[in-house]
């Protein structure tokens, strides 16, 4: 194979970058994300990996002149144009599965700290040595509480087994695309799975999203949703900020309708610093740092540059997000 080059949006684990190396491609890492830099930039690569930053749009798909693969370093492909991307007959490639440990951990991680008041009594003790914030609380338990989760892919499933078989919770889940074998094939058999949302909202003690953040999805819970929900619920969104209404749960934290909220992903990223959702103590928030272990962080630069590899070989990938244009794809130069 003559000499390729990839452009990496941002670095990426060593791991996968060893992997390119050894495949003879040249790694660049672009110096700017500013789309006047990247126009130019990606004119002379034959591949491009992307984390969850920029949008891999139609201005800068036309300008990668010799582009043969777009990278998605994901289990999502969220900030790629798709509908670009088939256009200009560029296979898509990403990484899905690869992030379904982490997430789900961090995921139950938030549920817990949101019940037992980890962070507000962190910062009444530390700040304030307030130890008698002990009595002013009350925590809750997740052993036995019913747990609601919205998406049952790879990290809904991983999540609901944790707490079904970790805490004994009842789990009811909500996915119209769900494969009921796979639910079987891993313990869940006794999923409650529902068709109605509202059934879900009313009778979950804690619910957890995991929707992708298409069109469709956009503020899936709002204002009416948070209202069905139990006045001790709590919510975790550890998928993508825009699937909930940030302003209608900031207020929805604040009056009491729900009781907290764990937050890993906001609308938009970055919050900014006088985000007011931020001020809540019942809110526990994170980064956007979910998937960012080690092991998920090497797993996800290996799978994605493993797929990058194969399609500048001319192997089919095994994971592409636009399998129809793979037969009338653009071939390297």
């Amino acid at each position: 194979m003559a000499e390729r080059r990839v452009l990496l949006m941002q670095e990426i684990h060593p791991d996968g970058v060893k992997m390119l190396e050894e495949a003879e491609i040249k790694v660049d890492v672009a110096e700017s994300l500013d789309e006047e830099y990247l126009l130019k930039k990606v004119m002379d690569y034959d591949g491009i990996i992307v984390r969850v930053h920029p949008y891999i749009g139609r201005s800068i798909i036309e300008a990668a002149k010799r582009c043969v693969v777009i990278g998605k370093h994901g289990a999502l492909v969220d900030n790629v144009d798709l509908e670009a991307a088939n256009a200009y007959r560029i296979p898509v490639v990403y990484a899905p599965g690869s992030n379904a440990n982490a997430v789900a951990e961090h995921t139950v991680c938030l549920m817990m700290a949101v019940a037992k008041h980890i962070w507000d009594a962190g910062v009444q003790l530390r700040v304030y040595g307030n130890y008698n914030y002990r009595l002013q609380v009350k925590s809750f338990e997740l052993s036995g509480k019913t747990l609601g989760v919205i998406g049952l892919g790879n990290i809904g499933r991983k999540v609901a087994r944790i707490c079904k078989y970790g805490f004994s919770m009842k789990v009811i889940g909500y996915d119209p695309y769900i494969n009921e074998e796979l639910l079987r094939q891993e313990g869940l058999e006794d999923t409650e799975l529902v068709g109605d949302l509202e059934y879900l909202l009313r009778n979950a003690d804690f619910i957890t999203i995991h929707i992708p953040a298409t069109k469709e999805n956009e503020k899936f819970i709002g204002e009416r949703e948070l209202s069905m929900m139990k006045r001790n619920a709590i919510i975790v969104n550890t998928a993508r900020g825009s699937v909930i209404d940030q302003r209608a749960l900031y207020r929805a934290l604040r009056d009491g309708v729900i009781a907290g909220a764990g937050m890993d992903v906001f609308d938009p990223e970055p919050p900014s610093v006088d985000e007011p959702i931020l001020t809540l103590d019942n809110v526990v928030a994170t980064p956007h740092m979910a998937a960012h272990t080690e092991e998920t962080l090497s797993n996800m630069a290996k799978m994605v540059c493993k797929n990058v590899i194969s399609v500048l070989r001319g192997e089919r990938p095994d994971n592409i997000a636009n399998p129809e244009i793979w037969d009338i794809r653009r071939l390297p130069q």
